[in-house]
């Protein structure tokens, strides 16, 4: 075997594993990994602006593709940075690699003062990973970080992280760790055929049904699967906002995201059964568990420790999406069960509850109910639409904005701001046939900004909406609300600086809109043109929604 350096040993990891791309920024603690990449030419390095960027972006290229997103920081400040994209990919479950340095391993520990060093880094790392490594040696770089591709893509996925001495990096070694990767080509095991046996006994009996379907369906390649579940049972289907587009949300057995409304909440109470396929009931998406369920609850998870956590369940199957979906359909042949389980009328129900959920939200929005409109009438059903934490993506984007295609909707899982323009970066390298749609706030826009020159120097195909209000505008709200009068804010006014200017400083194309009519023209202008463009919408101008957004959160009840 040819002896190789550390570094060249990851990038042979790497490109055996299939990776095309990696994100981050080069320091001295990873310029022999970046080296490697330069010369063996396989995968392409995007150099963004800020940590934090890297790793958001090897998350949105993740959720895109479905394959593995690297990103490659410094040890110490570097890594830190990345943090706050590590725990939005743990909240969303994607498979993110985030490969750090570290520095020479003779001073580890030792806390000497060596540039870049900070004290635990790996255990800063494990806070927010599914698990995190560091070579014990240089001859065991390549098996740990192959050990990490396949912990990061299997099983419930998750950001994996590792640091590597960069005396290891440097270092000669004649092993390679491929060997290893072999892992990734096994299929994964069928469900326990007692637990799958129990679960069509449950469902049998059902004939009200409803099928919940979360991010697990979509990183299991689970659609078909869950398609041909939901119609064999006759169920309606609702859908986390990762698991929004399983089935198109045209269809009349989608309800979508839409668990907040109250006539859906009442045809979950009217419903008798409850099959949740990859989704583990989060706080946000059920009033923190206060939205009532059906008592007859099967869930499908890949992860054990989900099932019954947040709700009781009857019957549990451990799996993956695909498998337990698949095994419960032959189970339902194997039982005779009838084609469609469901009661004549039930699927009237679910139609009739999702249009009033529908109509119900459109009213709240007054004149900017045109931005939804025009934006859902300009965009192709494979555009990938990325959302930030903003008023406009909570109302309307996540819940609202017609999703046809799994992998188009992307959403921070952890309500955190200002992700929205790395997912954005992500996802356009990662979808490379249609341009990228991000929705964000000037508050969220300010937090991520330097990454437009990594859009215009790479020369993506993204369209940033950028809603300006002059501030934190939920927040603004729920002070304005929770406290009585418009003296409460306090720390959410931002001024109004110009992103046109901020836009056309970085190359890239900008107009402001002070109308519906002009937005629409704008955005179907910018998406024709196939290249970075930044549309800015005055919310002032085009008027307020008839009901003040406030969220979801409300101060505890002692």
């Amino acid at each position: 075997m040819t002896e190789r350096t550390g570094g060249e040993v990851v990038v042979e990891v790497l490109a055996g594993a299939g990776v095309e791309v990696v994100f981050g920024i080069p320091s001295v603690h990873n310029l022999p990994i970046y080296d490697a990449i330069r010369r063996d030419g396989r995968i392409r390095a995007i150099g963004v602006r800020h940590e934090q960027g890297a790793a958001g972006a090897a998350d949105g290229y993740a959720r895109t593709t479905g394959r593995l997103g690297v990103c490659l920081t410094s040890t110490g400040p570097g890594a830190a940075n990345a943090m706050g994209g590590l725990l939005e990919a743990w909240a969303s479950s994607s498979p993110i690699l985030h490969l750090t340095g570290q520095i020479d391993s003779r001073f580890l520990g030792k806390q000497r003062g060596f540039i870049h060093e900070v004290p635990d880094q790996l255990g800063m790392l494990a806070r927010l990973s599914k698990a995190s490594y560091r070579p014990p040696s240089a001859d065991a770089t390549g098996d740990t970080v192959a050990r990490a591709v396949l912990e990061a893509t299997t099983g419930r996925r998750g950001p994996v992280s590792v640091e590597i001495p960069i005396d290891f990096q440097y270092a000669p070694t004649d092993s390679d760790g491929l060997a290893r990767l072999e892992d990734l080509a096994m299929p994964g095991g069928a469900p326990d055929g007692a637990e799958v046996a129990r679960a069509a006994a449950v469902i049998t009996g059902s004939r009200r049904p409803l099928v919940w379907a979360g991010g697990g369906v979509v990183a299991a390649d689970a659609v078909a699967e869950v398609q041909r579940f939901v119609r064999r049972l006759g169920a309606g289907l609702l859908t986390s906002p990762n698991g929004r587009g399983v089935i198109p949300e045209s269809d009349p057995a989608c309800i979508g995201n839409l668990t907040w409304d109250p006539d859906v909440r009442a045809l979950c109470r009217e419903a008798d059964l409850l099959v949740a396929i990859g989704t583990r009931f989060q706080g946000p998406n059920t009033e923190n568990w206060r939205m009532e369920l059906p008592a007859r609850l099967v869930q499908l998870d890949i992860d054990p420790a989900v099932p019954g956590r947040n709700y009781p369940v009857q019957a549990a199957v451990i799996g993956d999406a695909k498998h337990s979906t698949a095994a419960l359909l032959d189970e339902l042949d194997r039982l005779r069960a009838p084609q469609v389980l469901a009661e004549p009328l039930w699927s009237d129900h679910v139609v009739a509850a999702t249009r009033s959920a529908r109509e119900r939200l459109r009213e709240t929005l007054g004149p900017q109910v045109g931005l939804l409109d025009a934006l859902a009438g300009a965009v192709d059903p494979g555009t990938v639409v990325v959302k930030d934490s903003t008023i406009s993506a909570y109302t309307w984007g996540n819940r609202l904005m017609p999703v046809m295609r799994p992998r188009t909707s992307i959403m921070p899982n952890s309500f955190a701001i200002g992700l929205g323009l790395p997912h954005a970066l992500g996802a356009a390298v990662g979808s490379q046939a249609l341009p990228v749609v991000l929705l964000v706030g000037d508050g969220g826009l300010l937090i991520s900004a330097a990454e437009l020159a990594t859009v215009a120097s790479e020369g993506l195909a993204i369209v940033v909406v950028v809603f300006v209000d002059g501030g934190y505008g939920i927040l603004r709200n729920i002070q304005e609300s929770q406290y009585g009068s418009r003296e409460a804010r306090i720390g959410v006014d931002l001024g109004r600086p110009d992103f046109c200017r901020l836009a056309e400083a970085f190359g890239i194309r900008a107009e402001r809109v002070r109308s519906v009519d002009s937005y629409a023209t704008a955005v179907r202008g910018a998406l024709d043109e196939r290249a970075p463009c930044l549309v800015e919408v005055d919310l002032d101008a085009i008027g307020p929604m008839k009901v003040s957004y406030t969220g979801t959160s409300k101060p505890p009840k002692p």
